[in-house]
């Protein structure tokens, strides 16, 4: 009897303390947080006095906004977090703010969860510590939004549980997070586009996670952002796509800056289509075993069904410059062929460790194409060449790189980092006039310059 007692006792403390919910009824209601924190049973206490400067609420229970509903956030307020709660949108939401609002979670575990069958906004909205789930097949515009202190309660800051409607995520900024900035389920390809965006320090768990950690989707576009680590971070990644599942995938990533990292940009799978250009990957080299890593692009792909194009990149301090496993082709550059045409245009300076330069490492049967790039050779000759990429010359058993002919420059002291003046004629590595620039390698006064 007693110990029947002491169950019962359990049962009850545990009903006790268990944190309460919200449910909304569905009824076409709008709701914002002013509006909640006069319904008792939401659990949101509001104070009148300013907290940093906006007026604050506090979160103390979960409160989910239903199917037909709506949720509008306030602008211009904080929002604090109870440990263990979140805010569900299963309605229609709207965070898009001008003024700009925090939602903070001081001890973490915090979440608001996206579950809306139309696309929800978010604009000037400011996360500390609260992380951002996706479940919804509505998608999200995330704009002008920051990211910083996520505690790793779930796998990214901003995660994408399930694939849905195509997602923006623009102008954003991701700041020490424990786990990834920006992630994907296995299971989730989610077409998103991710462009302009700052990523510094995250993954400061320091597991075996990138700061960008996504699913192979089509699209999967990533342009425009920086992406910083940081050295005692080695186990931590730039950008890693994946695709276990084998998912139709169309990949680019371009005009990125990726420096300080385990490696640059890793490709696990069967990417299908995966384009790199004009990116700049520098100093991707904080793997601690050479064996496991650190390249400035690794393509790996045992099931041989990816195809990669790579233009216009500068890879400097890797440990490996490029690295191919598997695959189904791979080009860094193709003059020979109309159909495969690729004006290469890659510059490698500085990639390799144990005392070798490694520029390209090809671990595979692949016949890869490497012409028109610039070498870390003192001349661009194939003898010197030879010495810094890795493949059938050094051993039978594995693919022919075509490197000839090389760019031609004639040192990778040639290939210098400049800004055009306003008056000179700069022109593509066709021979073609150019007004408007990306990053990448162009002809100015008849040689090679990286802008």
């Amino acid at each position: 009897m007693k110990k029947t007692f002491s169950l019962l006792m359990a049962l009850t403390m545990t009903a006790v303390m268990a944190p309460a919910q919200l449910t909304t009824k569905g009824d076409g209601t709008t709701y914002n947080i002013e509006s909640l924190s006069a319904i008792a049973e939401a659990g949101i206490v509001g104070h009148n006095e300013p907290h940093g400067g906006q007026p604050y609420y506090e979160l103390h229970q979960s409160i989910t906004i239903a199917a037909g509903d709506k949720f509008v956030m306030d602008d211009g307020v904080t929002l604090t977090f109870a440990p263990g709660t979140s805010l569900t949108v299963a309605g229609e939401g709207d965070f898009h703010l001008s003024e700009g609002s925090t939602l903070k979670a001081p001890e973490g575990q915090a979440s608001v969860s996206i579950e809306s069958t139309t696309r929800t906004p978010f604009d000037h909205c400011h996360f500390e510590g609260v992380g951002l789930e996706v479940r919804g097949e509505g998608g999200v515009e995330v704009c002008r939004s920051s990211f910083t202190g996520h505690d790793g309660s779930s796998a990214a800051a901003l995660y994408f549980i399930n694939a849905g409607a195509a997602s923006l995520i623009s102008d954003c900024s991701f700041d020490a997070c424990a786990k990834a900035a920006i992630g994907s389920a296995a299971n989730a390809p989610q077409p998103l586009t991710i462009k302009d965006c700052v990523l510094t320090r995250n993954s400061t768990a320091n597991k075996n996670i990138p700061q960008i950690n996504l699913t192979a989707a089509s699209p999967l576009v990533i342009s425009g952002c920086t992406i910083t680590g940081t050295p005692e971070n080695n186990m931590v990644g730039g950008i890693g796509i994946s695709n276990f599942m084998s998912y139709d995938a169309d990949v680019t990533i371009s005009g990125c800056t990726v420096t300080d990292n385990r490696y640059g940009i890793g490709i696990v799978g069967p990417a299908a289509k995966i384009v790199m250009q004009d990116n700049r990957l520098v100093n991707n080299r904080y793997e601690t075993n050479p064996m496991n890593g650190g390249s400035g692009i690794s393509l790996y792909d045992p099931y041989r069904q990816t195809n990669a194009v790579i233009t216009r990149n500068h890879i400097e301090g890797s440990l490996w410059g490029v690295t191919v496993i598997g695959c189904k082709s791979v080009n860094l550059g193709c003059l020979d062929k109309i159909d495969n045409y690729n004006p290469g245009g890659n510059v490698f300076k500085d990639n390799g460790n144990g005392g070798v330069l490694y520029d390209l490492y090809n671990n595979s049967d692949l016949t890869i194409y490497a012409q028109n790039n610039t070498w870390n050779v003192s001349e661009q000759t194939e003898e010197q060449i030879e010495t810094v990429v890795f493949h059938q010359h050094d051993d039978a058993k594995l693919g022919r790189v075509i490197f000839m002919p090389a760019a031609a420059n004639t040192s990778i002291g040639d290939c210098v980092e400049s800004t055009p003046a306003a008056n000179a004629p700069v022109y593509n590595l066709n021979g073609q006039r150019v007004s408007t620039m990306r990053r990448g390698l162009y002809i100015k006064n008849g040689r090679k310059r990286i802008f």
